[in-house]
């Protein structure tokens, strides 16, 4: 058999590409970097010298170390069949849940729930203003901003306080105690939330729910006809005394807190009429502004219990952050999302993408547009909110 010797030429390009391909952190950006130098040489050589940098590129793929690359990474970067987006069910809003006594520190509902009310803090009264989402799509730039001031809740953003936990066992009970009472101290200090579920179960109100509570920054969530930006008006804040594990092995709650949070949630439905799509983790909601990226904060990228708690899985939704607005996302966000996000994300990453298409501009240029309407909806929020 005749051996092929490589020319100088080829032994530089594969050096540089090796460097190259080592400079770039973001494994997304590295699989396109190399894909790209594949195609770009098949089109320039014959096909001889393509199967050899082919070959290269594969042999650089596994030596070249690289941060962990999830299923849901290939599948956006694949050219599979785009996914179908299918309506999230609407679970029923609970009506028969009702207040059953309200001694001074303690209130009971028919559902189960008990809640400890010993001083909640006050804050703001919650007053908002939501965003019309038909008008926003059309560009109608006058009247897109609601014209009535809205006093009441309308929806959930379910956190972890991602504080230290000691392990749950009943030798740890004193220091699982004392854990308690120190994150419930802190988060009374910071008006963090509305309520925190500690992990014996007991859930605590935290924040009045007629005021806000400084749980969700910068944030995005949109249902069919409205869109709430900044979620600390609009929202009811549901921690629990937690870690996020999106890989790990461990249940990040406990039975105990399961129920707690699944009848508080019962709760606050039916006395608000908040309806089951707008119940979110923070992942899904927070962004960061500066960068234009999802996932600011990444408690519960991965493994909320919806179904569990009688609600459907909202992590398979289009983020109105990136299909409104043009946030992206990032490698880090990937490696804390694990595989339960990624549904919503590939949905959303889609959506821009047949939008860039309709109106006939690259991807590029059209996310920029989208983020010129974001800059354009807070600034006239904040005008709005100063004049009245």
């Amino acid at each position: 058999m005749a051996v092929r010797y490589k020319n100088g030429l080829e032994f530089a390009v594969e050096r540089w590409l090796a460097w190259r391909a080592r400079r770039i952190m973001d494994p997304v950006a590295r699989l396109r970097f190399l894909q790209q130098a594949a195609a770009n040489s098949g089109r320039r050589r014959r096909a001889g010298k393509r199967s050899v940098l082919l070959a290269f590129l594969l042999t650089a793929l596994i030596l070249i170390p690289m941060p962990r690359i999830t299923e849901a990474t290939s599948l956006l970067l694949s050219e599979t069949p785009p996914l179908v987006a299918v309506a999230a069910p609407e679970s029923v809003i609970p009506s028969q849940v009702w207040l059953v006594e309200k001694p001074e520190t303690f209130e009971v509902f028919s559902n189960g729930l008990r809640i400890e009310v010993d001083h909640p803090r006050r804050t703001e009264l919650r007053r908002f203003l939501p965003v019309d989402r038909t008008r926003l799509e059309h560009a109608d730039t006058d009247h897109y901003l609601d014209v009535a001031v809205r006093t009441e809740p309308v929806g959930i953003v379910f956190h972890t306080t991602e504080s230290h936990l000691p392990p749950f066992e009943a030798s740890q009970n004193n220091a699982l105690k004392r854990a308690g009472r120190g994150v419930l101290a802190y988060v009374q200090r910071n008006r963090s939330y509305h309520y925190l579920i500690d992990r014996f179960g007991r859930v605590y109100r935290v924040v009045e729910e007629s005021d806000t509570a400084n749980h969700a920054g910068a944030s995005i969530w949109a249902d069919s006809q409205w869109v709430y930006l900044n979620l600390n008006d609009s929202f009811l804040a549901v921690a629990f005394e937690a870690q996020t594990q999106p890989e790990g092995p461990a249940a990040a709650i406990n039975q105990a807190q399961l129920h707690a949070a699944t009848v508080l949630t019962e709760m606050l439905r039916a006395k608000y009429r908040i309806p089951a799509y707008n119940c979110v983790t923070h992942a899904q909601v927070s962004v960061n502004p500066d960068n234009f990226r999802v996932g600011a904060h990444t408690d519960w990228a991965a493994g909320f219990p919806f179904e569990q708690m009688g609600l459907p899985d909202n992590y398979s939704l289009p983020l109105p952050n990136m299909t409104l607005f043009g946030f992206s996302f990032d490698s880090v966000f990937i490696n804390h999302s694990g595989s339960r996000l990624w549904k919503g994300l590939i949905l959303a990453q889609q959506r821009v993408r047949e939008g860039a298409r309709e109106q006939s501009m690259d991807e590029s240029r059209y996310r920029a547009s989208l983020r010129t309407r974001y800059r354009e909806v807070m600034k006239a929020l904040r005008q709005r909110r100063t004049s009245s």
